[in-house]
């Protein structure tokens, strides 16, 4: 957003510049929108192909995948908010009776 000032021979004054100034800062923040800020664990999570849609739904509630490879057996390295991490490692092992490899990096 950008506020351009010329001069076309009509003197706005005082209120009339704040006017403007305000209206267009208004609209800026409005438009801005927000974001969501946390801490985030990187993870490198290593399974079977059987157990990608289950892991894949799991890791969306609370993280994202960075990187995938595929070979053998499917390695993610994944992000997860850090708030979640106690709660992710339960569920996974509880989801996958322990059939992954989890390792913090």
């Amino acid at each position: 957003m950008v506020v351009t000032r010329y001069f076309g021979g009509i003197k706005l004054g005082f209120g009339g510049l704040s006017r403007a100034y305000r209206e267009t800062a208004i609209s800026a923040i409005e438009e801005a929108g927000t974001i969501e800020v946390f801490e985030e664990v990187r993870f490198r999570i290593r399974f079977g192909y059987p157990e990608i849609q289950k892991i894949k739904n799991l890791i969306e509630e609370h993280g994202k995948v960075e990187e995938k490879k595929y070979s053998d057996a499917v390695e993610f390295i994944i992000l997860i908010k850090k708030s979640f991490e106690e709660k992710f490692r339960e569920k996974l092992a509880k989801l996958t009776r322990n059939k992954v490899e989890l390792e913090k990096i």
